[in-house]
């Protein structure tokens, strides 16, 4: 939970500015009165144009309370129609929902300080025009209005309210506000509102006036074609949002200008808490960092716009969609911004490598930034592979929010490469160093490869194909020991001359995610590369068709079945014929190198592996040592099967668990064996060690109960002494 600063310095400041955009970017139905001498009360009077409260005005008090924008504004109705959400004068609406008292982690709705006053108001509005009211749990409540009754009712309830404060049916203030309104009264006011009639109520009665002007011969030719850009950008400047959208639709020049300037997008950068512009303050994202300073993890879940300011002296620590941070990260916009901005951005990037305090060190850049695209990146593949449609709605929403937030990073990581051009050197001399030696390819000098990759974005003179022999190799390497201890028969190396299918199909479907994520990090880097210049005009954000293509894309990596689709993806050349034959060698290196690097450690003789792995594969080629059955290892085998599940990972606790493992697999299976007549038991189940009455600890239960725990005899289970090992 974040900090809450209950006073005025962080409601006043916005409140005014949202004020102003009520009076400048008036609202179809909706009118406000701000009480007297105090801007946080006001009237609201919502005009319903439609659904069961047509033609009737409904009246609500909203008060600003201290704490706001982290505390969300109190709405009261005065004018309780019969509806399933209203209580007296509380309206039970998810947009008036504290903050703190959501639900759970995956409930995405509730007030945020995100939400302006306009857009509450819009949500109450669109609430009360609805037959159907939604309810928890997706249950849906109807509205049954076409009974008399319900009209009768709600306007005796309408009319018995009067407001001496914004004339609400007051017939003695100067511009009354009728309840009830007529079919022709309320077109009326709806086509007001149309013509940019304010939402602000004013209490000045201003009378028209004539203005006379005078004749003149003279007779202009200048038509809106004549106006240059800077005429046409000093107009727009002074246009709603809204108008510059539909002056774009009308007019191509409007819509070129708007695009190339990226007006929109600028009028965007804004603090979403404090409402202040990138050119009053500095604005940045939030970081979570957690973890001991060797072992640091840092994300961000949000990529929403807020100030150092909100951060520094309001204590703000949470997004708008409930985010937790611990720091502020500055991003570049433009030049004005990164300049104003550096000096925050260098102690924001110590500070997350936990050396707070300690003089500036330009290393910061790359221990931190390339970490955070790495990080966006693995979340966008994550909600992919959650959805399992890469169509839904879900996957488009998390894609765009992947490439905002990569891109955002991208164009900080770059102008940081600008400013101190000794990060492009050590990134050069670190992708070098992969390429020239096996050993710094290792996961001991490189801890990541999908922050690597950042680092040869940066190696403007190394190209890709020097790179990406040595990078795929590497990740084929590391790949290893996760499809080994699912499919531990992989582990069995075939004879050079024998194409195995099995291993190429098999291999490929265990490392998907691994290898999808390689796809999406360089599919970013290209779409992205040589688009520098774009990104700065575009205050570090993607283009239109940048975002548009990025649905397509994420489709056609998770339409990638095959070896070969990969390598072209990544950029990899494969002759166009018999390519499984130097895929399957490549395969086969990986096992032997991940060894050689002790990434993995193999817990099965060559003849056990051969056994699993013909359980798959029954035309895999017989080894000798298979053949010759030195010491009767086959025949026990062939009799007994072989333990399953015992892990690839290394290290010597791994290794004492595969032996304690071994252990009670020997005697289980030729006790059981001995015991029961020579009854065949099946071995090797989904389970390991199915033939035990369990239990850590002796024959019976484990640790003092039958049928749980881990014993001599396995981890429990009943045994069907009737299966065989087929």
């Amino acid at each position: 939970m974040s900090q809450i600063r209950k006073d005025n310095t962080a409601c006043l400041p916005r409140l005014k500015r949202e004020i102003v955009e009520l009076y400048n970017e008036p609202l179809k139905g909706i009118k406000v009165k701000l009480h007297e001498n105090d801007i946080t009360s006001m009237c609201l009077i919502l005009t319903l144009h439609q659904g069961p409260y047509k033609n009737l005005r409904l009246h609500y008090n909203v008060k600003i309370p201290q704490g706001y924008p982290q505390i969300a504004p109190i709405v009261t109705i005065q004018t309780p129609v019969r509806h399933p959400n209203v209580f007296g004068t509380f309206i039970c609406a998810d947009i008036l929902q504290a903050h703190h008292h959501r639900s759970s982690d995956y409930y995405n709705g509730g007030y945020t300080p995100g939400y302006l006053l306009k857009y509450i108001f819009l949500q109450i509005l669109s609430f009360f025009s609805d037959n159907n009211v939604e309810q928890e749990f997706g249950f849906v409540e109807q509205i049954n209005s076409d009974h008399e009754d319900f009209r009768t009712t709600s306007e005796k309830v309408v009319k018995k309210f009067e407001c001496k404060i914004c004339g609400y049916n007051d017939l003695k203030a100067s511009k009354p506000l009728m309840p009830i309104l007529t079919d022709k009264e309320l077109q009326k006011e709806m086509k007001e509102m149309d013509s940019g009639c304010s939402s602000i109520l004013s209490s000045v009665k201003v009378n028209p006036k004539n203005i006379t002007v005078k004749d003149s011969s003279y007779v202009s030719t200048t038509t809106v074609n004549d106006l240059d850009d800077d005429a046409w950008l000093h107009i727009i400047e002074f246009l709603p949002d809204r108008d510059i959208v539909v002056l774009s639709n009308v007019y191509a020049r409007i819509r070129t200008l708007v695009q190339f300037y990226n007006i929109l997008t600028r009028r965007q950068l804004v603090c979403f808490f404090l409402r202040k512009t990138f050119r009053e303050c500095v604005l940045g994202v939030g970081v979570n960092a957690i973890g001991r300073i060797d072992k640091r993890k840092i994300t961000i879940s949000e990529f929403d716009l807020f100030s150092y300011e909100a951060f520094k002296d309001h204590g703000l620590r949470e997004g708008i969609w409930g985010g937790n941070f611990t720091n502020f990260l500055p991003l570049v916009l433009n030049k004005t911004h990164f300049n104003r901005a550096l000096p925050i951005i260098k102690s924001s990037l110590m500070a997350l490598r936990g050396e707070i305090g300690k003089p500036w060190n330009s290393s910061a850049i790359l221990k931190t930034i390339p970490s955070l695209m790495n990080t966006t990146v693995v979340a966008l593949m994550k909600a992919c592979d959650e959805s399992g449609q890469p169509s839904r709605s879900k996957v488009l929403k998390a894609s765009e929010k992947a490439l905002q937030g990569y891109c955002l990073l991208l164009h900080l990581l770059l102008k940081l490469s600008k400013q101190f051009p000794e990060i492009i050197t050590e990134a050069e001399n670190k992708v070098k160093a992969f390429n020239r030696d096996r050993r710094n390819r290792q996961k001991s000098s490189t801890p990541d490869l999908g922050e690597f990759m950042i680092y040869f974005f940066l190696a403007k003179n190394v190209s890709w194909s020097e790179f990406v022999p040595c990078f795929l190799k590497e990740l084929l390497s590391r790949n290893v020991v996760w499809y080994l201890c699912k499919v531990p028969g992989l582990a069995f190396l075939e004879p050079e001359d024998y194409v195995s299918k099995y291993r190429v199909e098999e291999t490929f479907t265990q490392s998907g995610t691994s290898l999808r994520l390689v796809m999406f990090q360089i599919a970013f880097m290209n779409m992205v590369k040589g688009k520098e210049d774009d990104m700065d005009r575009r205050y570090g954000y993607p283009s239109n068709e940048m975002s548009n293509s990025l649905l397509s894309l994420i489709k056609e990596i998770y339409a990638a079945k095959t070896w070969n689709v990969f390598f072209k993806v990544i950029g990899f050349p494969l002759p166009e014929k018999n390519w499984e034959s130097e895929i399957c060698d490549m395969l086969t290196n990986a096992v032997r190198d991940s060894e050689a690097s002790k990434y993995h450690q193999n817990p099965y003789t060559n003849n056990e592996l051969f056994y699993l792995r013909r359980t798959n594969e029954a035309n895999i080629p017989t080894p000798n040592s298979w053949l010759n059955d030195e010491n009767n290892k086959v025949s026990e085998i062939e009799k007994y099967g072989v333990v399953k599940f015992l892990t690839f990972q290394p290290g010597e606790r791994n290794i004492r668990e595969n032996e304690n493992k071994r252990h009670s697999f020997s005697f289980t299976s030729r006790g059981n064996n001995n015991n029961n007549n020579n009854n065949n038991i099946n071995i090797i189940n989904d389970s390991y060690g199915i033939g035990g009455i369990g239990g850590r600890g002796g024959r019976g239960g484990g640790r003092g109960g039958r049928g749980r725990g881990r014993g001599w005899r396995g981890r429990g289970g009943n045994v069907n002494m009737n299966q065989r090992h087929t």
